[in-house]
């Protein structure tokens, strides 16, 4: 069995469907999978609950310094 997920390529900016198997055995809520981006042809890390990228929605520390100025 199959399900989609979408994501947003964080190089182009344009949403990406793909489907992941659902045959495997049940995966915890933060595994990710890595996924062939048809938009950029890179590689991203997508988690197989969420369809979020690794990464996405952590701010960084320089990032931080910015919005608390």
């Amino acid at each position: 069995m199959q399900r989609e997920i979408i994501f947003r390529c964080p190089r182009t900016g344009m949403n990406v469907q793909h489907r992941l198997d659902d045959d495997g055995p049940a995966a915890p809520g933060n595994a990710y999978v890595s996924v062939r981006c048809p938009a950029c042809m890179a590689l991203h890390f997508v988690n197989i609950t969420t369809g979020k990228l690794l990464g996405e929605g952590k701010v960084g520390q320089s990032e931080r310094r910015k919005r608390s100025a």
